[in-house]
């Protein structure tokens, strides 16, 4: 057998078995089907399930990496040859995080129409799990997938295959290590699997398919997931400076309400958000939307030839503004801690205490006469 087919297929064995081996080598972590499907479970028992998928994906992540590292050793592949000691790192950098970014929100779309025929679904491993648990997760999946993307297409263009093969093996492949969740979602994860490895090809380097993956896993880990999470099941952390203008309570995150009316837990105050700090992120979203549309194009035409930067400048700008409406609101509330008011917006200290106290005082008088 070809030392390039050994690499070729070593995701999607990994990815299918090394479930199964995980709990052959620590069985006692192996959760009990029968009573969690009997019961719901627990804030800590959800915590518990976190951690064990977080570790689960930690040690898929390990087992790739440490595959492709001995397939280097026995059957070496020049480092030049998959950019590790490309000469342009900021620009691929660069280039990858954007097109990323771009993609994960063209991604989330292909998710939403799968998810209406009730044949897709996407596990975000690390969801739910402690921040430095996540970050490891996000950092050590970018870094196995695209070391054995990158060795793997060159190991297959090196056995003398054209290049566009390589790149659509290596996207298959990478595809059948997700068939345990459906074929819609393999048929997703190869087509994302050929983005990344275009990616490689086009700018040489590592870093480029690299800082896509982690634009892309971030959007889903930090925006989506936090999304469609049940509210219930968040942490929640103070935001400095966020205040109950009545009671002058600390509020916590998830207490606050973005769009409606909201009534504070301590003192039971109808609160929102109050008109400046509104009129403050509708003007920084749209800023950002036509800064976006800009930088898209003057970044696509002088990174691709001809009229193709301006052809793909509407998609690629909806694909950045699909991810940004699920991290916009995060992060714009962690930069700039909410204000709020009494009342409704727009219609904030109207005292109207003494009127309705005036009005049912007149009502008693003339039930009276």
């Amino acid at each position: 057998m070809s030392p390039s087919i050994v690499l070729l297929v070593l995701y999607p064995l990994i990815s299918l078995g090394a479930t199964d081996l995980f709990y052959s080598l620590w069985p006692k972590k192996r959760p009990p089907v029968s009573s969690l499907a009997a019961r719901a479970q627990t804030e800590a028992e959800k915590g518990a399930t976190a951690r064990l998928g977080a570790l689960i994906s930690l040690f898929i992540y390990g087992s790739l990496m440490c595959g492709t590292v001995l397939w280097q050793l026995f059957f070496s592949v020049g480092l030049d040859k998959v950019g590790f000691s490309s000469n342009k790192r900021l620009t691929s950098a660069l280039i990858g995080g954007y097109l990323g970014i771009s993609w994960a929100g063209a991604s989330i779309w292909l998710l939403v129409l799968g998810a209406a025929t009730g044949r897709m679904r996407r596990e975000i491993r690390g969801l739910m799990a402690p921040l430095k648990v996540q970050i490891a997760v996000w950092l050590m999946g970018a870094l196995a997938e695209e070391t054995w993307r990158v060795m793997a297409i060159a190991a297959l263009v090196t056995s003398r295959n054209s290049p566009l093969f390589s790149v659509v093996a290596v996207g298959v492949a990478f595809g059948i290590g997700f068939l345990n969740l459906g074929l819609q979602r393999a048929a997703a994860a190869s087509l994302e699997g050929v983005f990344f490895g275009f990616l490689f090809l086009w700018q040489g380097s590592f870093l480029a398919p690299f800082t896509a993956h982690l634009g892309v896993q971030a959007v889903y880990l930090w925006g989506v997931g936090e999304w469609s999470q049940d509210p219930r099941s968040r942490k929640t952390w103070q935001i400095p400076g966020t205040k109950c203008p009545v009671c002058q309570a600390n509020l916590k995150l998830l207490q606050i309400k973005l769009s409606e009316v909201f009534a504070c837990p301590s003192c039971k105050e109808p609160l929102s958000l109050s008109d400046g700090y509104q009129n403050l992120m509708r003007f920084s979203g749209a800023f950002s939307f036509c800064s976006l549309n800009l930088c898209t194009l003057v970044l696509l035409t002088s990174w691709l030839p001809g009229d193709l930067g301006a052809w793909l400048t509407f998609p690629v700008s909806y694909g950045l503004a699909t991810s940004g409406l699920f991290l916009y609101q995060r992060a714009f509330t962690r930069l700039f801690p909410p204000r709020l008011q009494r009342g409704a917006p727009y219609f904030i200290t109207l005292n109207l205490e003494g009127r309705h106290k005036s009005k049912s005082g007149n009502g008693e008088d003339h039930d009276s006469n």
